[in-house]
């Protein structure tokens, strides 16, 4: 496992709740079941406590839609983890937020409690596509939201958008792109949609074009590079020095600490998931019981097969000891001749092209399963 510099952590807290699900997603979200707001809230706390005293270099809070909370429950939430976690540092504190949820108070109540990134679920440009993803806003409400968050002074902001959205073609991507750009984000997410089981799309029998999806995937890099953003990894893209933190330590394999419903720790080598259910969550915290419901252990040799496939989710790739090398030169080779990757000789580091990128899965999925030359 990669060390964390100075032993520090990150903090993932999950916030359940909604008002509708969309039709593409297939996080733990709940929605009307705004009332158990409070007694989660408290459940989070008490879940808290078993991370006592760990200094947070980053904090990550999604949903779910976590602008559901009152500034009152903010206040709670932020006190909570204050009273558990060192926020000493330079802390990155990041909230997604819906634009439908967004208020000037609500903003107001998370910079005063220090939340520092924004992340905002655009998604598309237009109505028609919002509609068909079940998204509750439309495009004259993310403006307003968008406006307040910069009048309010947030100055790091990530634009999520998806691509391959039934019905979209290649030339209304570019627009979105375009258009995306016109509020100068400090990041922007791309993803392609992606349909799950237990989604509203997958029981509609919703197939996205993958050949489409792969053009728009090479639309967005272009476009995106081309205005001044660094593609840093494979669905992100960052004004230099506005490249996600907290995502990153996921990506270089680092320490992190996840409370709430389906929440994944890392820590010590083991990772940990917690129940999806809500009630099953509420249950076992409140009765002193962990909530984690997954527990695994990985072999060193695969320990060292993830860290190398979540770094090959990055632009800047890994160096190879001679331990890596012997466990997966053989296989890195064999993709770097269909070009995949590069290697740097006088580094001994491999990094991903942007076909490794877009055809990626094959790749990572080798590198699970050892294979010494």
């Amino acid at each position: 496992m990669t060390t964390s510099p100075g032993g520090s952590s990150a903090l993932y807290i999950h916030l359940p709740f909604c008002r509708a699900k969309c039709r593409y997603c297939d996080f733990a979200s709940f929605p009307d079941r705004a009332a158990d707001i409070p007694r989660y809230l408290a459940a989070l706390s008490l879940e808290m406590e078993a991370h006592r005293d760990k200094p947070l270099e980053t904090l990550y809070v999604g949903g779910g839609t976590p602008t559901l909370l009152e500034p009152g429950q903010w206040r709670s939430l932020m006190s909570s983890v204050r009273r558990r976690f060192s926020l000493s540092g330079p802390c990155e504190a990041t909230v997604e937020c819906n634009p439908e949820s967004v208020t000037r108070e609500k903003l107001a109540a998370l910079s005063a409690e220090g939340v520092n990134r924004l992340s905002f679920g655009l998604q598309s440009d237009r109505d028609e596509f919002l509609a068909r993803l079940g998204r509750l806003h439309d495009v004259a409400r993310f403006r307003e939201a968008w406006a307040l968050a910069r009048s309010l002074g947030f100055s790091n902001v990530n634009l999520d958008l998806i691509f391959g959205i039934p019905g979209q073609t290649l030339a209304d991507w570019k627009e979105t792109l375009d258009r995306a750009l016109e509020f100068s984000p400090e990041h922007v997410s791309a993803y392609a949609l992606s349909v799950e089981e237990g989604t509203e799309f997958h029981r509609r029998g919703v197939k996205p074009d993958s050949d489409l999806q792969a053009d728009m995937y090479e639309a967005a890099a272009d476009t995106l590079e081309s205005a001044g953003y660094v593609h840093y990894e494979i669905s992100n893209f960052a004004r230099p020095g506005f490249e996600c933190r907290h995502n990153l330590r996921y990506w270089r394999n680092l320490p992190s600490v996840g409370v709430g419903v389906s929440a994944a720790s890392y820590e010590n080598g083991v990772r940990r998931k917690n129940t999806a259910s809500l009630d099953d969550y509420l249950r076992a915290v409140e009765s002193g019981r962990s909530p984690a419901v997954e527990e695994d252990r990985l072999p060193t040799d695969q320990q060292k097969g993830e860290d190398l496939m979540l770094a090959l989710r990055l632009k800047e790739g890994m160096s190879l000891s001679p331990e890596m090398d012997r466990l997966y030169g053989g296989v890195l080779r064999r993709y770097q001749i269909l070009g995949f990757l590069t290697f740097d000789p006088t580094a001994n580091t491999v990094r991903p092209t942007r076909l490794g990128w877009r055809l990626s899965n094959q790749l990572f999925q080798e590198l699970l399963t050892p294979s010494p030359a």
